[in-house]
């Protein structure tokens, strides 16, 4: 019996209240601010699943995206499967972050440290009380990304998030490549994450910033997922990317 699928859209229906909430909080100021609104989803073929919607915008009179403190805030849905003693085990878990952090860029990238706490409700089925990661709880994130160019049509972009307590880990490299200087990339993702309770990689196909607006774009990506004690599985996810206010 699959578990309903409308946990995993629960990110996408908030994504605009999300969104609105973040603009509106500068809509008294005679400049509004540029901001960045996020959300997406993925889903593998035996039924694990992620959404989210996040909104990183700029904290304090003389910030703007990518050159100063911004804040940034964090809705999901993550469900998965993990083998434990010889059984599957399946964990359903929306969560939601906070977070500080600093921009910078110049012609060749950019990069981004942030720091911030989290928090989690994580559902086992069948239930395991041995499990390390499993209930309500909280925990200290840490993330840093950065994206570089090493020529007008190579690209590199890499982040890593760890979370203290219970500990767990997310990491992704991007590979990317396009045939012009105006066209949309494309190339290879390796994603590695996982807890003290279960581990997986991730190895894809990615389609990234196709334009679908003025100043919004959409990735899909494409490609298998091993998770530790399980058989390798199909994912396919979309992402889609804006930026909202003036500079």
């Amino acid at each position: 019996h699959k578990p309903p699928m409308w946990p995993a859209a629960f990110p996408l229906l908030v994504a605009l209240s999300l969104w609105t909430s973040v603009g509106l909080t500068w809509s008294g100021q005679s400049q509004a601010r540029e901001w960045l609104g996020l959300t997406g989803a993925e889903m593998a073929e035996q039924g694990s699943a992620y959404a989210f919607a996040g909104a990183i915008a700029p904290l304090g009179g003389d910030a703007v995206l990518g050159q100063g403190w911004v804040q940034r805030y964090w809705l999901d849905w993550v469900e998965y499967r993990f083998d434990s003693e010889g059984q599957q085990v399946r964990a359903r878990a929306p969560g939601f972050s906070a977070s500080l952090g600093y921009q910078n860029s110049d012609g060749r990238g950019s990069w981004a440290a942030y720091a911030g706490a989290g928090y989690r409700d994580t559902d086992l089925t069948p239930d395991r009380p041995n499990a390390k990661v499993r209930d309500a709880q909280s925990a200290l994130l840490l993330l840093a990304e950065t994206d570089r160019r090493f020529a007008e049509t190579w690209r590199f972009t890499g982040a890593i998030q760890y979370s203290a307590g219970p500990d767990s880990y997310w990491s992704r490299v991007k590979f990317l490549n396009r045939s012009s200087g105006a066209g949309p990339w494309w190339g290879w993702e390796i994603v590695f994450q996982g807890d003290p309770d279960y581990k997986a990689y991730k190895f894809g196909l990615v389609l990234d910033e196709l334009p679908v607006g003025n100043r919004t774009s959409v990735n899909f990506k494409l490609g298998v997922v091993k998770t530790q004690g399980l058989e390798t599985d199909a994912y396919a996810g979309i992402e889609l990317v804006g930026v909202f206010g003036n500079k």
